[in-house]
C-alpha cells in the first residue's frame, strides 16, 4: 500500500517519498509555509502538527531543544522513513488581523478611472479608453509587505470599501528579510520570487466577492524590493553599494503585462521610492498621516524587518531605514514564533516572579511572538531579573516563562538579539530628531504604523527603548497607514499628485553615514531607563 501526505485545508495529496523532508513534500504540494532559513533548522518557523510520528525520522538535536509536544515537528528536520501509511499534516495558520486605519479622512472622490454616461458606457483612465462599463467601477489598493500582503477592494464610484483581505507573503520561504530575497534573486534568478508574489495577489483577487473584470485600476505600495519584484524590475542593484533601485519614479503597467487577473487593460500603478531602502510604503504612510501638511514636528515609524522612519512637517522631511531584523518576529530566538495559534502574545510578571500570559487563540503555548517578547523584556527589567545590560542579576542560564517538562524560556543570547533590533530603531529616531535640530520634547506626535506597531504594548516598548521616552498621549497608532495611503491615491487625483510632492521634498539619510555610528549604536544596546546613576 502506498501512503500519501494529506494537508488540512488542501484538496490535493502527494505520495510519500522516503528520505525527503516534510518541508520538501509541502513545497511540492504548493503549501505556503514559512521556512525563511531555507530549511536549515535555524529559524524554527516551519512548525507542523502530524498524526503519525512513527512514519518519520527521530527528533533531531535542533528539535529536541524546541519541540514541546510529541505531535509537533519542524518540517525541515522531519524526514519520511516509511511510506506504507497515510500521513496527515496541519500547518498552523498565522494570525492576520485586518488593521484599523486610524487616520481615515474625508477626501474628494475624484479617481483617474471614470465613465461619462453622456458618451455611452465607455470606461476611461486619464481620458484613455480601457473598457466598457458593466455595472461597477472597482479598484484595488495593495500593500506588499515583506511579511504580509494587505488589500482593499474599493468602489470607485462611491468610495466605499467592498472588502479588506490579508495574507502572508509567500516569499517568506526565500528569506525573512529583503536582503535574503535579493541574495536569492542574484544567485538563482528573481523569476520564482516574481511568480510567488503575483500568484498570491491573484489568489486574493480570486476570493473577492466581485467580478475581477470590473477592476480597472490597482495602486501598489511596498518597500523597494517588494515593489520591484512585483513589477518584474531587477533588484540586483538593491543588494550592492550604492544600493540604487532600478528606477525611483512611479511605475505604470497594464494588468495583462504582469499577469494580474483583473481587467486586462486596467492600469497597475506603483508609487515612487525615496531610496533603495525607503520605499513607496513610507511615502504612503506620510500621505495617510498628513505628516507633510502639518506645521508641527511629527514622526512616523513603520516597524518591521526593515523599519522605516520619517520625521518632518510641511517645510521639510527626512527619512531613514533601520535594519531591525526579524528578531521581534521570533526568528533567531530559541522559543520565538510568529503570530500563530498558541503563540504567547502578552506577558506579565508579578512581585513573586510568577509569570502570567495569554496565547493567540487561547491555545496551549508553543512559543513567544513579538508582542510577548517585548513584554518579557520590560517585566524582567522592572522585576530586576535582568539589569540595564540585559544580564541576569542572579546566577541562572535562562528565565522560565512556561514551566513544564520542556519549559519555554528566554536566555541572555535571546536578549542580545532583541537588543540589536531595538537599538537600530532607537538610534534611527534619535538621529532624525538631531538632524532636525530638535529634541524629543519638541515632537508633537509619533505615528505608529503597521501590524507589529498595532499590537505591541506602547508602555513596555518605551521601557525597553524600542520607542522613544515620550508622553504616551503623543503616540498614536495608525494601523496599516501604508494601505490607507494607497487607497487615498486610488480614489483621488489630488492625493496622488501629493505623492510626488512627498517624494521630492523627502531627504534620505543613511544611519551608517552619521559620525560615530558604531559608537552611537553600541550605546543603544543598553536599557537606558534602568541604568544606575
Amino acid at each position: 500500500m502506498m501512503g500519501y501526505l494529506h494537508v488540512q485545508g488542501y484538496a490535493r495529496k502527494k505520495e510519500l517519498e522516503i528520505g525527503k523532508s516534510l518541508l520538501e513534500h509541502l513545497r511540492d504540494l504548493g503549501v505556503d509555509i514559512n521556512a525563511s532559513c531555507g530549511g536549515l533548522g535555524e529559524c524554527k518557523q516551519c512548525l507542523v502538527q502530524v498524526n503519525k510520528t512513527h512514519l518519520l525520522s527521530p527528533l533531531t538535536d535542533t528539535e529536541r531543544e524546541f519541540i514541546r509536544q510529541p505531535e509537533f515537528r519542524l518540517a525541515c528536520q522531519a524526514r519520511v522513513l516509511r511510506d506504507d501509511e497515510d500521513l496527515f499534516v496541519i500547518v498552523p495558520e498565522r494570525t492576520f488581523t485586518i488593521l484599523p486605519t486610524g487616520k481615515r479622512k474625508n477626501i474628494e472622490l475624484d479617481p483617474y478611472v471614470t465613465r461619462l454616461p453622456s458618451q455611452g458606457n465607455t470606461v476611461y483612465w486619464r481620458n484613455k479608453e480601457i473598457g466598457i462599463y458593466e455595472g461597477a467601477l472597482l479598484g484595488l489598493a495593495l500593500d506588499i509587505g515583506t511579511t504580509t500582503l494587505s488589500m482593499y477592494c474599493t468602489d470607485l464610484e462611491t468610495g466605499k470599501d467592498v472588502i479588506v483581505v490579508s495574507r502572508e507573503n509567500p516569499q517568506m520561504k526565500y528569506g525573512n528579510d529583503v536582503i535574503s530575497r535579493i541574495t536569492y534573486a542574484r544567485n538563482h534568478g528573481q523569476e520564482p520570487l516574481e511568480k510567488e508574489i503575483r500568484k498570491a495577489v491573484n489568489g486574493m483577487i480570486q476570493h473577492l466577492p466581485v467580478d475581477p473584470s470590473k477592476i480597472y485600476e490597482a495602486v501598489i505600495v511596498g518597500n523597494p524590493t517588494m515593489r520591484d519584484l512585483f513589477f518584474g524590475m531587477p533588484v540586483k542593484g538593491l543588494g550592492e553599494a550604492p544600493y540604487t533601485p532600478y528606477m525611483k519614479t512611479g511605475v505604470h503597467k497594464r494588468a495583462q503585462e504582469i499577469g494580474l487577473i483583473i481587467n486586462p487593460k486596467a492600469v497597475v500603478y506603483g508609487m515612487p521610492l525615496i531610496s533603495g531602502f525607503v520605499g513607496a510604503d513610507c511615502i504612503s504612510v506620510v500621505l495617510a498621516t498628513n505628516l507633510h501638511r502639518e506645521s508641527g514636528l511629527n514622526i512616523a515609524i513603520d516597524i518591521g524587518t526593515n523599519t522605516e522612519i520619517v520625521i518632518g512637517n510641511k517645510e521639510r522631511m527626512i527619512a531613514t531605514s533601520c535594519a531591525s531584523g526579524p528578531a521581534f518576529e521570533g526568528v533567531g530566538i530559541k522559543w520565538g514564533v510568529a503570530g500563530v495559534g498558541g503563540a504567547i502574545k502578552n506577558v506579565s510578571i508579578d512581585e513573586d516572579l510568577e509569570v502570567h500570559y495569554e496565547t493567540i487563540g487561547d491555545l496551549p503555548p508553543i512559543g513567544i511572538c513579538g508582542s510577548g517578547l517585548i513584554d518579557v523584556l520590560a517585566n524582567m527589567l522592572d522585576r530586576e531579573i535582568i539589569d540595564w545590560r540585559g544580564r541576569f542579576t542572579e546566577e541562572r542560564s535562562s528565565f522560565v516563562i512556561v514551566d513544564r517538562d520542556n519549559p519555554i524560556t528566554i536566555s541572555e543570547e535571546d536578549i542580545d538579539k532583541l537588543k540589536l533590533a531595538k537599538a537600530a530603531i532607537s538610534l534611527g529616531v534619535k538621529t532624525l530628531v538631531k538632524l532636525f535640530n530638535s529634541t524629543l520634547e519638541g515632537v508633537d506626535t509619533i505615528y505608529l504604523a503597521g501590524g507589529f506597531g498595532n499590537f505591541i504594548s506602547v508602555e513596555n516598548s518605551k521601557k525597553i527603548g524600542l520607542l522613544p521616552d515620550i508622553e504616551l498621549s503623543k503616540i498614536e497608532r495608525v494601523g496599516n497607514a501604508a494601505l490607507e495611503g494607497a487607497r487615498e491615491a486610488l480614489l483621488s487625483k489630488s492625493r496622488r499628485r501629493e505623492v510626488y510632492h512627498i517624494e521630492e521634498k523627502t531627504e534620505h539619510k543613511s544611519l551608517e553615514s552619521i559620525p560615530d555610528f558604531s559608537y552611537e549604536y553600541m550605546k543603544e544596546l543598553s536599557f537606558e531607563k534602568y541604568m544606575i546613576s
